[in-house]
């Protein structure tokens, strides 16, 4: 027995000694057409977006590989960040190699046949692009920016900062915190998840149709509604005589309307 203690002890050793983490950067920058769409398409990892006063988009990709240290090489060269020009605009899309079998465990762990694989995000935009961001496994988020904004992930929160346009987010685990400092009448905004809590703040002149609803939780808000419907978990009505489309769902979290400072 102290034999085979021993003997995976050292099996433990070895593997923790050729464990490496591999890190590529890939910084690309690029002339867009003002009103026309950055797409982001990420399977694991954070995306950023923020906001300057350029007509181009830069975009880092940071590459990450964790595992024994060839095979964490051969990942990092495997593990594909694809962007080109499309229509006046950028496509960003993420290529995971995929595993021999699909299975890892601690045995693949210890035997060196299993890495962890991530690429995260920071991308600037014009001001007024319109952007398209999809995640798998990763949280997204947005500053300053103004346009068509379609955010979607599985597992992660979405945060909305300093933004304005219209807003469609989406995710399935996490939370949703949005800014809004100004919306155009007739725009749509379009909050949902499954688990976690919806908090939006926007400006007290906001003109709106709610339509929100939880089915664990609560839902307040800051500005007066004229309902049309009222519960703890369902509010419908108008603000300030109605305009936007404001929709928000969660089934698992809280609902806020707030008003911006």
């Amino acid at each position: 027995m102290r034999t085979l203690q021993l003997a995976a002890a050292t099996l433990l050793f070895a593997a923790a000694s050729s464990a490496a983490t591999l890190h590529e950067t890939i910084d690309r920058t690029f002339d867009v057409r003002p009103g026309a769409t950055v797409a982001v398409n990420n399977v694991n990892g954070k995306i950023t977006v923020s906001s300057w006063d350029q007509p181009k988009v830069r975009v880092i990709a940071y590459k990450e590989a964790k595992g024994d240290r060839d095979d964490a090489k051969e990942a990092l060269k495997a593990l594909r960040v694809e962007m080109q020009q499309r229509d006046g605009g950028v496509s960003v899309t993420t290529h995971h190699p995929r595993n021999h079998d699909g299975i890892s465990s601690i045995f693949d762990w210890l035997l060196g046949d299993h890495v962890q694989m991530n690429v995260r995000y920071e991308v600037t935009v014009p001001r007024t692009m319109n952007l398209d961001v999809r995640n798998t496994n990763g949280s997204i988020r947005l500053t300053g920016v103004a346009g068509r904004h379609e955010v979607g992930t599985t597992n992660g929160k979405i945060e909305i900062e300093r933004c304005a346009g219209s807003v469609d987010a989406s995710t399935t685990n996490g939370g949703i915190r949005a800014e809004l400092v100004r919306v155009a009448k007739g725009q749509s905004l379009r909050f949902e998840t499954t688990n976690g809590r919806i908090e939006v703040e926007v400006p007290k002149d906001l003109a709106a149709d709610v339509d929100a609803g939880t089915t664990n939780g609560s839902i307040s808000t800051d500005l007066p509604v004229t309902t049309t419907k009222f519960s703890r978990n369902s509010l419908r009505g108008t603000i300030n005589g109605g305009g936007t489309q404001l929709r928000l769902r969660t089934t698992n979290g809280g609902i806020a309307i707030r008003v911006k400072s």
